[in-house]
């Protein structure tokens, strides 16, 4: 068999121990093996595409990702399948499958999504498109309705009227602001408007264009004449008015430029620290619509697509559940595959390999026998030997005291002896002494016996020792 086949024999589940003598079932882990293979490189291809849609690496790299993770895959499934061996009952069997079942599924719907978004690319991509749209739309709607927002162009304004007053050192006079002034203006307006009128009649009547229509001075024209000069005078007379009511206006505006200046000054600190604040906050609002727009091309935003289209179009989202389905049946196969054929009657491959766990056990069970014999037995000699060792240890301890305390007697016999013998010597040289002392005495008083001294009794020396019967030899 060629290396490819046997490296599909061996990830396939099969122990090579046991294939050697089931030649027979190596097209049955062949088949398993390369499910297993397709399963791995199936997750490879959809992990690269996950990489580029999540994190919008190079392809070199999302390649490199894919093909790791389809290692782990083919490691990981290949352990679920090696794990499953056949049991004797039908439900330790499917106890057996069914955790292994539910790992697989997950892991076949982790795979089966990103696969499953790139089959609708084009539609998600669509479908993309009309969201942002769509949040981009109620972004500006957002913003056109926040009433906090709405007050940026008048504060905008505010501050440039404000500015102006300030840059102009409160200089700038409104004269709209004086009533008498702006009455003045609209008499001005109306005597003007007036006059125009009556000079247009009086030119028309004199032209003949208007009114009699015979051209000529005559008297109607002159009587529109006379109410034209009349006109005239009033228009006069409401521009001098105009022009009292400006310098009016402007005497008693001009007292207030100060008081403006400074309530234009502090109007601006307020509304410019206002708007900073709302500036701001529409900011803040800018920048979380523009972070999502920028994400609106990650796996989250494509699956969101995914299921709107499925919302929108029944036949579109049936299409996915199928895709979907087909791409975790594909994980699930190695697990479901095994399972049946544990449930199936044994094939040579289990009854090769019951036979040979069998052997191993039964020949660790005699070994262990054994070898706790050989135990057992070594354990008997040892205490055996310690027994009798304890035994020759007591008789040597006796025949040892034995010696010591014979050893002992002579020792004390011969010491006491030698102590006989020096005590008496020494008790004979001090009778000695006392006696020549006593008669150097005598002889020098002559009262020897008035001295009141009695030697001692000889059989009693001085210095006698009561606690064993024997005196010492230096008070001898």
């Amino acid at each position: 068999m060629s290396a490819l086949g046997s490296g599909l024999v061996w990830l396939g589940g099969a122990r090579q121990d046991v294939i050697v003598d089931a030649p027979g079932e190596r097209p049955r882990f062949r088949a398993m093996g390369l499910v297993i293979l397709s399963t791995a490189a199936l997750s490879g291809v959809s992990a690269a595409y996950a990489v580029v849609m999540a994190l919008s690496l190079p392809a070199p790299i999302a390649i490199l990702i894919g093909a790791f993770w389809g290692l782990v895959i083919l490691n990981l499934d290949r352990l679920l399948v090696v794990g499953m061996q056949k049991q004797k009952s039908v439900l330790h069997n499917i106890g057996l499958a069914l955790p292994r079942v539910l790992l697989a599924l997950i892991v076949g719907t982790v795979i089966s999504t990103p696969l499953t978004l790139q089959v609708f690319d084009k539609e998600i991509q669509t479908e993309i498109v009309r969201m942002s749209e769509e949040r981009e739309a109620a972004y500006k709607n957002e913003l056109a309705t926040d009433p906090e927002l709405a007050k940026i162009p008048a504060l905008e304004a505010e501050i440039a009227a404000n500015q102006q007053i300030v840059n102009a050192g409160g200089g700038l006079v409104d004269l709209s602001k004086d009533q008498n002034y702006v009455a003045a203006q609209k008499a001005t307006a109306d005597a003007q408007a007036a006059y125009d009128q009556a000079n247009a009649t009086w030119l028309g009547e004199l032209d003949g264009s208007n009114g009699t229509g015979i051209v000529g001075d005559g008297p109607i024209t002159r009587s529109k004449k006379l109410d034209r000069d009349l006109k005239l005078d009033a228009l006069s007379a409401a521009k001098e008015a105009e022009a009292t009511a400006k310098t009016a206006a402007q005497q008693n505006l001009a007292a207030s430029a100060s008081t403006a200046l400074a309530d234009a000054d502090a109007q601006l600190v307020a509304d410019r620290a206002e708007l900073a604040a709302l500036v701001q906050q529409r900011d803040e609002k800018t920048a979380g619509y523009q972070s999502l727009a920028a994400n609106s091309g990650g796996i989250l935003a494509r699956l969101e697509a995914l299921f709107r289209l499925g919302e929108a179009n029944p036949l579109l989202n049936l299409a996915h559940l199928m895709l979907a389905a087909l791409f975790v049946a594909i994980e699930l196969l190695p697990v479901v595959f095994k399972t049946l054929a544990n449930l199936g009657s044994p094939t040579a491959y289990d009854r090769v390999a019951e036979i040979k766990d069998r052997a191993v056990v039964e020949g660790g069970e005699i070994w262990a026998q054994r070898h706790a014999e050989a135990i057992e037995q070594l354990a008997a000699v040892q205490v055996h030997t310690a027994h009798d060792m304890a035994n020759r240890q007591i008789d040597s301890g006796i025949a040892v005291n034995e010696k010591v305390i014979g050893q002992q007697e002579i020792v004390v016999t011969r010491a006491l002896d030698v102590w006989g013998e020096y005590a008496a010597e020494r008790a004979e040289s001090k009778i000695r002494e006392w006696e020549e002392t006593l008669a150097r005495q005598a002889d020098a008083t002559g009262q020897t016996h008035a001295s009141g001294a009695t030697p001692p009794p000889r059989s009693q020396p001085p210095g006698f020792v009561s606690g064993l019967g024997l005196p010492a030899p230096e008070s001898i």
